[in-house]
């Protein structure tokens, strides 16, 4: 008896079609194809990038200063090598602006990259006799009465 009920059952409720479960609209998000390309010029502030003139009395301690913060805020940003390159330009005033542009003119576009950027930016506002000086002021560093190499030396004996 148990076995005809069951059977019987099956038989009319699995035959039975089923409604389908409601659907639920699917809304289609519109993506503005502009702001697809468009660099996060309007972050990268927030992030701590600042505006770079090259007035008169930048030197390049504040150069040098400029682009490694810079280049920290896009590496928090994790921005393509593109973004980058769009982003310092954005960054760039007055002269430094000018600089940059007059740059470009002359040079092929792809070659014009985020890398070929860093080095040029290095070439005008950090120059080779910044470096070297910095190179040797290095090794003559002191903490107090030792220099930082022997200071090293001693902390390291007595950890």
């Amino acid at each position: 008896m148990m076995s005809e009920w069951f059977s019987e059952f099956v038989r009319t409720n699995l035959a039975a079609p089923q409604p389908p479960p409601p659907q639920v609209p699917v809304v289609p998000q519109v993506v503005d194809p502009i702001k697809l390309n468009k660099p996060p010029v309007d972050k990268i502030r927030k992030y701590g990038a600042e505006e770079f003139r090259a007035i008169a009395n930048d030197d390049a301690v504040q150069a040098e200063f400029w682009l490694e913060n810079t280049i920290q805020v896009f590496d928090k940003m994790s921005l393509t090598s593109d973004e980058c390159i769009k982003c310092a330009i954005s960054l760039l005033r007055d002269t430094a602006y000018n600089w940059w542009k007059m740059l470009t003119s002359v040079v092929p576009r792809e070659r014009i990259t985020w890398d070929f950027f860093q080095v040029e930016f290095r070439k005008k506002y950090i120059n080779q006799r910044f470096i070297d000086q910095k190179r040797k002021e290095f090794p003559e560093l002191k903490q107090g009465r030792l220099s930082v190499t022997k200071y090293e030396r001693e902390f390291v004996r007595l950890s």
